[in-house]
């Protein structure tokens, strides 16, 4: 009896050693599964994530770079200014225009942003101090040679948002020509003529060179560019004359140059319509490159 005994008591003992036997068995591979699974986090994707760690060129590895283009980003913001004299606003005003346009849409057209070109065709004001003069033809040079890297990088859109006038039927034919010879897409913003209408709307009157416009940028930008206290009035500007009016002058003979006769000194000193003009003159910019991208994609032009 009592042998029966220890063994019908024994049994239970036995499976419920077996059953922890088990359960400590799984509990270790499951806590190897776990380990396993926390090494794997620590390992860098080798998938690239949808968001960029920066939108400038300039600060991605070229391991990054390669993931990002163009498998999940094919277009690309391309800047382009000069240094040259602007009434009492800094001379790279041209550039920062642009760059601070690009800055703003970039991650809403899901674009990198390419490093900014800051020499151009300067012309009439040239000569004056801190302004910088590239000739045509190294200017088209240089610009068709970096169109051309962006284009061997994978890019399928190039976006060129100019600053300044004097190169615009430059990066216009450029644009062009790359696009035919490369199958593939190219715009060319300049700011100051699309948002023409706004100045109207923000100002009441024109623009110009070194203006009512180009101030209220570089105001919204960065207040310290803004150098009111060297503001004379209107005796630092002078209209554009027109080749009916029979005359030209190089250097030319003020930094704020008045598209209209009478309209576009600078004003308004206030930091809220500054930033009211950026903003609607960004939103415009904005609107025109996705409406631009969308009809692309819709015309099959976003495939090589």
């Amino acid at each position: 009896m009592m042998r029966v005994s220890i063994r019908v008591i024994g049994m239970p003992i036995l499976l419920l050693l077996g059953a922890c036997s088990v359960m400590a068995q799984g509990q270790t591979a499951q806590g190897q599964a776990v380990q396993g699974q926390s090494t794997q986090a620590e390992q860098p994707s080798a998938r690239p994530s949808a968001r960029p760690s920066s939108r400038s060129m300039d600060d991605l590895n070229w391991i990054e770079f390669k993931q990002l283009v163009p498998s999940k980003i094919d277009t690309v913001l391309l800047t382009v200014g000069t240094e040259e004299a602007h009434g009492f606003i800094n001379t790279g005003a041209d550039n920062t225009a642009p760059i601070a346009i690009a800055k703003s849409i970039a991650p809403d057209v899901n674009a990198l942003i390419a490093p900014n070109i800051s020499y151009g065709v300067t012309g009439i004001l040239a000569p004056y101090p801190g302004s910088i003069q590239i000739s045509p033809d190294v200017f088209r040079a240089y610009v068709r040679a970096v169109l051309l890297g962006l284009v061997t990088n994978g890019f399928r859109n190039i976006i060129i948002l100019n600053g300044h006038g004097p190169q615009v039927g430059i990066l216009q034919n450029l644009a062009e020509e790359i696009s035919l010879e490369n199958k593939v897409n190219t715009l060319v913003v300049n700011w100051w003529i699309l948002s023409n209408d706004i100045t109207h709307e923000v100002f009441g009157e024109n623009g110009g060179h070194g203006t009512n416009d180009e101030t209220a940028m570089i105001q919204a930008v960065d207040p310290k560019l803004v150098h009111w206290d060297l503001f004379s009035g209107k005796d630092m500007a002078t209209a554009l004359p027109s080749p009916a009016d029979g005359w030209s002058a190089t250097p030319f003979p003020s930094t704020i140059i008045l598209y209209t006769e009478g309209q576009g000194l600078p004003k308004d000193r206030s930091q809220a319509k500054a930033e009211e003009f950026y903003n609607k003159v960004v939103a415009k910019v904005r609107a025109l490159v996705q409406d631009t991208l969308h009809k692309w994609q819709m015309a099959g032009f976003e495939e090589p």
